[in-house]
């Protein structure tokens, strides 16, 4: 339609509309900027977090965590004779985690007392009072074995009587930095 042949009042509510049109249409453009300037950081850490999932795995990015498990922390050989000679017991050691366990130490309470690490084919020097550092793993689902052993003996006559021999390891398992394993006896002579 030509503006020309418009009435006055015809023209003002033409100009009135296009108006509200121009109105209407920026308040569309304020919204849809609005809306993107929200979505878009949303959208673009949705994608980072996607593509970082997608290329996460534990193994390769993370050691994981290792947790030592001894079932039996205690062992009580009862009465024990000095004439009978040493006393053996093998303490189970596991790794129920899912990174490696790693033992670096391991000392005895007492030169009575000693202890050997073996872990798959490979067992450790013997340890004793003072022979303590050592780097052996366990991998996760693993089992090492832990053999003490005691001679009643080693003391002489004033070692009758009640013993609790200790076998400590410290290892990099958060929840059981040093650990501890007992064998008890009664020595008589």
């Amino acid at each position: 339609m030509n503006n020309q042949h418009l009435t006055k009042k015809q023209r003002r509510l033409l100009k009135k509309e296009q108006k509200e049109q121009e109105r209407l249409q920026q308040a569309r453009q304020k919204k849809i900027k609005k809306a993107l300037f929200i979505l878009l950081p949303i959208l673009l850490l949705a994608g980072i977090i996607i593509l970082f999932a997608k290329n996460y795995t534990p193994e390769k990015n993370h050691p994981g965590t290792p947790q030592l498990e001894i079932l039996a922390n205690e062992y009580d050989a009862g009465m024990v004779s000095m004439a009978d000679g040493v006393v053996k017991y093998t303490f189970e050691i596991k790794n129920i985690g899912i990174g490696d366990l790693k033992i670096d130490s391991i000392w005895t309470s007492c030169h009575c007392t000693t202890a050997r690490l073996t872990v798959g084919d490979k067992t450790s020097r013997e340890f004793g009072m003072d022979k303590r550092s050592t780097s052996q793993k366990i991998a996760p689902g693993q089992t090492g074995f832990l053999e003490v052993v005691f001679d009643p003996a080693f003391h002489g006559p004033q070692g009758a009587g009640s013993a609790v021999r200790v076998v400590y390891l410290s290892t990099n398992d958060s929840q059981n930095k040093k650990v501890e394993v007992k064998l008890l006896a009664n020595v008589v002579q």
